[in-house]
């Protein structure tokens, strides 16, 4: 038997992300949320962050994309 857990697991944070995306929360807000949560490792962080961007319409994940890969040439 699994005593208290003190930390949330990763499943806890990305169901926590979806219900943030699901009533419409800005996705720079989430992205706070993730970069906030100082128990999880860096890799993931990155790995909540892509479940999340995932999760967009993905024509907005086309602009998104395509407005960063721009500013870099």
């Amino acid at each position: 038997m699994r005593g208290t857990q003190l930390r949330p697991d990763l499943a806890s944070y990305r169901d926590a992300v979806t219900e943030q995306l699901r009533a419409g929360t800005p996705f720079g807000d989430i992205e706070d949320f993730i970069d906030a949560l100082d128990d999880l490792t860096m890799d993931k962080k990155a790995a909540l962050w892509l479940f999340g961007f995932s999760l967009r319409d993905p024509a907005e994940q086309q602009l998104v994309a395509r407005t960063h890969l721009a500013a870099l040439r």
